[in-house]
């Protein structure tokens, strides 16, 4: 994973933080969406501040991967509804283990909090990352997102299974 660092999210990570959801949904190449429905899907710039106050209300643990000054990464745990609610990585740094990290480290937040599961609704390309990491397929969720319907898979792990 080279020189990653893990901190909590501050108001002035949002348009870094918004630039990776956008960087890394305009990366998939998959048969599961089309490109409307990514379109759809990648917010736009003008919810920067949407984003600002997500981090302030202290409501989720957002948690940044970064490598020097760049944020590479981020997740969002709301353990109010035992739930992983993102995990977006740019698509430069896929496949080095930042996901995986960020995963395993809001499941020991929620092992501390003693939380008995954790779920994700996870876009369809990614249900396979999460399966590797030992979450199971629990059905499928639809979302209306900009007037476009956009199906998830609904992932959840047990602790005390694995």
């Amino acid at each position: 994973m080279g020189d990653v660092q893990f901190r909590a999210a501050k108001v002035g990570d949002a348009r870094a933080i918004l630039t990776v959801k956008q960087e890394a949904i305009t990366a998939i190449e998959s048969d599961e969406y089309s490109e409307r429905q990514l379109a759809a899907w990648c917010p736009e710039d003008e919810l920067v501040e949407d984003f600002g106050r997500a981090i302030e209300t202290n409501r989720f643990e957002i948690l940044l991967a970064t490598m020097g000054p760049s944020v590479v990464a981020y997740g969002v745990l709301n353990t109010e509804r035992n739930r992983i609610d993102a995990i977006f990585v740019h698509p430069e740094y896929w496949g080095k283990g930042i996901g995986s990290s960020l995963v395993r480290q809001f499941e020991a937040r929620a092992r501390i909090k003693a939380l008995p599961e954790l779920k994700i609704v996870s876009s369809l390309n990614a249900s396979g990352f999460y399966e590797e990491m030992g979450y199971f397929d629990f059905g499928r969720k639809q979302r209306t997102i900009n007037g476009v319907e956009l199906e998830f898979a609904i992932m959840r792990k047990v602790f005390g299974t694995e």
